[in-house]
């Protein structure tokens, strides 16, 4: 595993996301962080977003696969 995010749908209807990564070099999570307005370090970042969770996901996860492709 290099990377493990966990999604949390919060009561005002933003979802609270936490990246860690083991391998800065292929996954810097802290860079994924920034991009949704979040932050963090490299190999633990969070974020709050907005909803819904479906379009979090999404998004998140397609973030996650370009940065893997591109290292």
């Amino acid at each position: 595993v290099l990377v493990a995010v966990f999604f949390e749908e919060l009561e005002d209807g933003r979802v609270r996301v936490s990246l860690r990564s083991k391998d800065a070099a292929h996954a810097d999570v802290c860079k994924i962080a920034q991009s949704f307005g979040g932050g963090g370090h490299t190999l633990a970042a969070g974020i709050r977003m907005t909803g819904p969770l479906s379009a979090a996901k999404q998004k998140i996860l397609t973030a996650i696969d370009e940065q893997l492709a591109a290292n």
